[in-house]
């Protein structure tokens, strides 16, 4: 993904307030310049967008967006007035919008619209309508807000695309197609996906009584009217797309663990089911593990609460950089939980034991010289369920905090100590 900005303006406050904001506020790369002479090493493969000034002192007349689009360069023009004939020809000349110079809500937008088209670079969409001229003007204006764009003809075509390319996001269906119109396709879409999980814009050239009416119903997200200006297009989909992430916003947030970031009990057992699922149909091996931070009372009493919670997102973050590949959850208080796909038997249990190693060597901060030791309950799943297999693993925990702790315990190591002690 792109991640740096130019920024061409002749006003050093204007450049200066949208270069701090940006970088604040988005944590893009900036590159600011004050005319047109500053950019001659500037390209359309190094970033993301331009913000260019209408009037720079060696462009004053617009030059310089001509020349940065030349460069495949993406615009947004930076002016202080703007007619509607100019408006219109620079639109039509292919800028991505426009932001006046007026206030600071303005600037607050110009800022806003960097961070949509960076979100952008990574969302899918598809354009249903069986006008090729149609289908390509739309799908040419959403590709300009960086958009990663697929088309359909009609109805089937589209049902495909959706079973073919899942992580698409937002679909903009025209009514009049042949054999499935629009509306009955958004109805045979919602079977499948909700509101929160796939965004749906109907679009009409038609000028039925009630069509709108009827996609809402159905369950389309909003609706337009063609022909539509580009600005009108591109504030309805980031609309759309900024609700969704909304939504995934506060259903992650209900998922997690406010302290660690990590998984949640619930979630856990919700997803680790799917996952179990998964990996039994497949019949790939894992292995789950229950980990315990050994005498935290002690830490919390010793140390503080505040280092307490430390130590436990000390844990979470090495267990996220050690295990990318495993579901994590903190289950509460300092109990956690992890699945490693494709890990059963030695392999399991060593790359279990080489994280509680690590652990003990590296101290919670160069300030705080506490060493984080814990217990591991290891176990490799065969023919029992996830809940039979996490109380295995948790009665395998229980023996490592009750025969010294500061170890791991699987199947393998608890035979063993019931052969020596026989």
């Amino acid at each position: 993904m792109k991640q740096k900005i130019l920024i061409v303006e002749d006003s050093l406050t204007i450049r200066r307030m949208l270069t701090q904001a940006l970088r604040q506020q988005t944590e893009l790369e900036v590159d600011a310049f004050e005319t047109l002479g500053e950019t001659r090493h500037c390209n359309g493969e190094d970033y993301l967008v331009a913000l260019v000034d209408l009037t720079l002192p060696d462009a004053p007349s617009g030059e310089a967006v001509t020349v940065l689009m030349e460069r495949q360069l993406p615009v947004v023009i930076l002016t202080a007035d703007i007619s509607e004939e100019k408006r219109a020809h620079w639109l039509e000349a292919g800028v991505l919008d426009y932001v006046m110079k007026d206030s600071r809500h303005s600037l607050q937008y110009a800022i806003g619209l960097v961070h949509r088209l960076y979100l952008n670079q990574q969302i899918e969409v598809l354009v249903v309508d069986d006008s090729v001229t149609a289908r390509h003007r739309t799908a040419t204006q959403l590709r300009r807000q960086l958009l990663n764009v697929h088309e359909a003809c009609h109805a089937q075509e589209a049902l495909v695309m959706m079973r073919d390319h899942p992580q698409i996001r937002l679909l903009l269906i025209d009514y009049h197609m042949p054999k499935i119109d629009g509306i009955s396709l958004v109805r045979r879409l919602r079977e499948r996906y909700n509101k929160q999980q796939l965004a749906i814009i109907g679009i009409s050239g038609s000028d039925k009584t009630g069509l709108s009416a009827r996609y809402l119903k159905q369950g389309a997200n909003d609706f337009l009217n063609q022909p539509f200006e580009p600005e009108e297009l591109q504030c309805r989909v980031s609309h759309n797309l900024e609700a969704l992430e909304h939504f995934e916003r506060i259903q992650d947030a209900a998922n997690r663990d406010h302290l660690t970031t990590l998984y949640n009990r619930r979630y856990w057992f919700s997803e680790g089911q799917k996952w179990f699922d998964e990996l039994k149909e497949q019949n790939v091996p894992m292995g789950i593990c229950m980990i315990d931070v050994d005498h935290f009372k002690q830490i919390n009493d010793t140390w503080g609460h505040d280092v307490g919670d430390q130590v436990l997102r000390h844990l979470s973050q090495q267990l996220k950089k050690f295990f990318p590949d495993a579901l994590l959850a903190r289950f509460g208080g300092e109990e956690f939980a992890l699945m490693l796909p494709r890990f059963t038997g030695c392999a399991l249990s060593n790359r279990i034991e080489t994280f509680r190693l690590h652990m003990r060597d590296l101290p919670l901060s160069k300030d705080t010289p506490l060493f984080v030791k814990a217990s591991y309950g290891v176990l490799s799943v065969d023919n029992m369920g996830l809940s039979e297999a996490l109380c295995e693993a948790d009665r395998l925990l229980y023996i490592a905090k009750t025969t010294g702790r500061d170890k791991i315990m699987t199947h393998e190591l608890e035979a063993a100590a019931v052969a020596g002690a026989a």
